[in-house]
C-alpha cells in the first residue's frame, strides 16, 4: 500500500474543508471520513479479485495513534499515518474518539426498528436507508439460536454491525439487542459482549399448558395456590373493571384472572429477578416477550402482566404480546386484519398507560398489518423485529448470480425441512404446498423468493444451508459468501427495497402492501 500516496490524501481532506465529492482517490469511502481539528479517520474500501476489502486509515499525533493496531505506519511531521484491519481493538479505539459509535438504549427514540443481520453484510445497506428517517435501528439483534446455526458471536455481531456505522457516518445512534435470552447465564454473556439491550424470552416460564384446562381444573389448580396469593389476585383483579382512557377498558371474569395468573405470574415473577439482577445494576433498555405463549395474549392476560411489573416498580422499554392472528416466519401476516386492529387498539392502550412501546416480532414482510400499527401507535411509538428478511434477500443475490446453486440450496432445504420442525410454526410442510424441487429450474429460479411455501422453507433452514458438510468441508457455505461478497451492490439493492417497503407502511408514507410493492419489488 502507497502510505506517502495516503498522505495526501489526508492533506487533501484536511483542505476540502468538508466537500468530498472530488477526491482524487476514489477508494476512500466518502461516507465514513471523519476530521477533528487536524486528526482525519476514513476506510478505504479497495476492490481485490470482485470483493471489497476494507481498512481503516488514522491520521493522528504519534502518541495517541499508539492506541491503535496499526498493519502499516507512516510518519509525517507530529503525526502517524497508520492503516490496519477493521479489528476489535480498532473499533474500540475509534469509539473513544467518537461516542456515536457505541450501541445505546432506545430510550427517548419514538420509532425503533430491529434488523438482525445474520450474515454481518446488511449494516451498511440498512442504514443508508435509515438515514433521516427519524427510526433508530437496532442493527445488532441475534438470539443464541441465531449465534450457533451462524458460527457467530455477540462479539462478532457488534463489531459488525458497529464497524458499518462508521462506514457510514451515522450519528444518531444504534443499539444492539441481547435478542431472546432465556437465562441468566445467556443474559449475562450478552451483556459481557456489549448489548444494551435485552429481550427477555420467557419462554420456560410461560405456563401454556394451562390453556387447555377446563374450567374446574382451572379452579382447582388456582385454588391450589397459597391462599395469601389467592386473596391478593382476587382482591386486586376480580370482577374488576380497568378504565385505560376514553375509548378502551379491560375487565377480568373469573376465568380471566385464573388464566392471567397461572399462564404467566412465573414469568413475571422471573422478569422481576433479571430486572434485579441484570437491567438496573447494568441501566439496559429491557424488552419482555409475551409471544411464547400458544394462545393470543388477551387484554386481561397483557394487563395483568403490566400492572404487576408496575407494581414492582417496573417499566420496561417494550413488551411483545403475542397478537391475534399468526406471525409466521418470512410471510404476510395470516388472520382477520379488522380484527387485528380492534384488539391492537386495546393492547396499545395498555402500553400507553403503563408507558412503554409495543413490540412486534416476527415483523419480517408483515405488509398487511404495518399501516395499522404506524396509525394506530401512540406517544411511545413502536418497535417492530425482523431478521429473516436479510437472509432471504441475500438468497435473491444468490438466485440472480448462480441459479444452479440456488436449485441445490433449494433442493436439500425442501428434503431435510423436518430438521427444524420443533423450532419454527411455519404452514410451508413438504405435503405438496411448497413448490417440488424437480419444478424449480434456471428459468423460474427466482420465483422461489416470492412464493410464500418456498420462502418459508428456505427461512427456516438457514443453519442447516450454511453448516452442512461432507467429508469435512462446507457445501454450500462458502460458496453462498463467496458469491454474495461479489455481489454486494446487488445484496443492497435488495436489502433497502425490501426493508422500504416496511417502513414506507409504518410511517404512512404508503397505505397498501400492493401500493409499496409495486414502488419498490426487485424486477430481476
Amino acid at each position: 500500500m502507497d502510505l506517502q500516496k495516503l498522505v495526501s490524501d489526508v492533506h487533501e481532506i484536511l483542505a476540502a474543508n468538508g466537500d468530498y465529492s472530488n477526491l482524487s482517490d476514489k477508494d476512500i469511502y466518502v461516507n465514513s471520513i471523519q476530521v477533528d481539528v487536524r486528526n482525519v479517520y476514513f476506510d478505504l474500501h479497495e476492490t481485490v479479485n470482485k470483493q471489497t476489502v476494507k481498512s481503516l486509515v488514522v491520521y493522528e499525533d504519534r502518541d495517541d495513534v499508539k492506541d491503535f493496531d496499526a498493519r502499516e505506519s507512516i510518519a509525517d511531521d507530529d503525526k502517524t499515518l497508520i492503516v490496519g484491519d477493521l479489528n476489535e481493538q480498532n473499533w474500540h479505539a475509534l469509539t473513544k474518539r467518537f461516542n456515536w459509535l457505541k450501541p445505546t438504549s432506545r430510550h427517548g427514540h419514538k420509532y425503533t426498528f430491529g434488523l438482525g443481520d445474520r450474515l454481518g453484510l446488511a449494516s451498511n445497506a440498512h442504514l443508508r436507508l435509515f438515514k433521516g428517517r427519524g427510526i433508530m435501528p437496532v442493527l445488532a439483534q441475534q438470539s443464541i439460536r441465531e449465534l450457533l446455526l451462524t458460527n457467530r458471536t455477540e462479539t462478532d455481531v457488534l463489531l459488525d454491525a458497529g464497524w458499518a456505522v462508521f462506514d457510514e457516518g451515522f450519528t444518531t445512534g444504534w443499539a444492539d439487542d441481547g435478542d431472546h435470552v432465556k437465562n441468566p447465564h445467556e443474559v449475562d454473556y450478552a451483556i459481557k459482549a456489549g448489548c444494551t439491550m435485552i429481550t427477555l424470552d420467557s419462554t420456560e416460564k410461560i405456563h401454556n399448558e394451562i390453556a387447555d384446562l377446563t374450567d374446574d381444573q382451572l379452579d382447582a389448580k388456582y385454588n391450589a395456590l397459597d391462599d395469601d396469593l389467592v386473596k391478593y389476585f382476587n382482591d386486586t383483579y376480580l370482577d374488576k373493571t380497568f378504565k385505560i382512557n376514553d375509548n378502551a377498558s379491560v375487565h377480568f371474569s373469573k376465568k380471566d384472572v385464573e388464566q392471567s395468573v397461572l399462564i404467566f405470574n412465573g414469568a413475571v415473577q422471573y422478569a422481576i429477578f433479571i430486572y434485579h439482577k441484570f437491567i438496573k445494576p447494568y441501566n439496559l433498555d429491557f424488552e419482555i416477550s409475551m409471544d411464547e405463549a400458544i394462545v393470543p395474549t388477551t387484554p386481561a392476560n397483557h394487563y395483568f402482566f403490566a400492572n404487576e411489573l408496575h407494581e414492582a416498580g417496573i417499566t420496561p422499554e417494550t413488551i411483545a404480546p403475542r397478537f391475534y392472528g399468526e406471525f409466521q416466519k418470512a410471510i404476510d401476516y395470516i388472520g382477520d386484519v379488522k380484527r387485528f386492529e380492534a384488539e391492537f387498539v386495546i393492547h396499545e392502550a395498555i402500553a400507553e398507560h403503563f408507558g412503554y412501546k409495543l413490540s412486534i416480532h416476527s415483523g419480517s414482510d408483515k405488509l398487511s398489518v404495518y399501516e395499522i400499527i404506524g396509525r394506530l401507535s401512540n406517544k411511545h411509538g413502536w418497535h417492530v423485529k425482523t431478521a429473516g428478511t436479510n437472509w432471504l434477500e441475500a438468497l435473491r443475490v444468490i438466485a440472480h448470480a448462480d441459479p444452479k446453486l440456488m436449485q441445490e440450496i433449494y433442493k436439500f432445504s425442501y428434503e431435510n425441512l423436518d430438521d427444524v420442525a420443533a423450532f419454527y410454526v411455519f404452514n410451508a410442510q413438504t405435503d405438496g404446498k411448497a413448490p417440488k424441487p424437480e419444478t424449480i429450474n434456471d428459468s423460474n429460479v427466482m420465483t422461489l423468493l416470492q412464493d410464500d411455501d418456498a420462502r418459508q422453507v428456505l427461512h427456516t433452514m438457514y443453519g442447516s444451508i450454511l453448516n452442512y458438510q461432507k467429508s469435512y468441508r462446507y457445501v454450500f457455505r462458502d460458496k453462498f459468501f463467496k458469491i454474495l461478497k461479489e455481489n454486494q451492490a446487488q445484496y443492497d439493492k435488495y436489502l433497502i427495497a425490501h426493508i422500504a417497503q416496511h417502513i414506507d407502511l409504518l410511517q404512512g408514507k404508503a397505505k397498501t402492501k400492493a401500493e409499496v410493492q409495486a414502488k419498490y419489488e426487485p424486477k430481476d
